[in-house]
């Protein structure tokens, strides 16, 4: 499996289902428009370079978020939050894997790419923070370290992300 940018030339964005008929509307009709804006960044999986099926796809962009609004953390990880109002994050806002390839670790391939692209990043980021659609979602996430934060959102700090990639 490679994971690239969506690239309308290749991609077929159309034929991709992954049960969630929003998710699937997005990549079809709205994942160009936003990578065309600068509003966000979209990558696919697919099965080979040239390959057109996507079976899996998730999206990034930037967040800002309210310190109140995160979870009590450790002290040890608090300590080194910078003290201002709101910090910079990472929205991991869609992800999504195809009915035809689900059950086959993609969606764990995915995070672990949209994660390692956040760690090397050029522009910092202190959190990464997702809005899972459905508690089995939030289950998921939370198999990764993500807690839940204010309101239906759950968060990942980037100091717990360096270590565990470090270990």
């Amino acid at each position: 499996m490679i994971v690239q940018r969506l690239d309308l030339t290749i991609h077929n964005r159309n034929s991709f289902d992954c049960g969630v008929p929003e998710l699937n509307d997005y990549l079809a009709k709205q994942a160009n428009q936003d990578v065309r804006r600068a509003a966000g960044g979209c990558w696919v999986a697919v099965a080979a370079v040239e390959d057109r099926e996507v079976l899996g796809y998730y999206t990034l962009s930037a967040e800002a978020v309210e310190v109140s609004e995160l979870p009590e953390l450790p002290k040890s990880l608090g300590r080194k939050l910078p003290r201002y109002r709101r910090i910079g994050a990472a929205l991991l806002g869609r992800l999504a894997v195809a009915k035809s390839a689900q059950g086959q670790k993609i969606g764990e391939r995915l995070l672990y790419d949209a994660l390692t692209r956040c760690l090397v990043s050029e522009i910092p980021f202190v959190v990464i923070v997702v809005d899972p659609k459905d508690d089995r979602a939030a289950e998921w996430y939370g198999r990764f370290g993500f807690r839940p934060m204010s309101g239906d959102r759950m968060v990942v700090t980037m100091a717990e992300l360096r270590t565990y990639f470090a270990g």
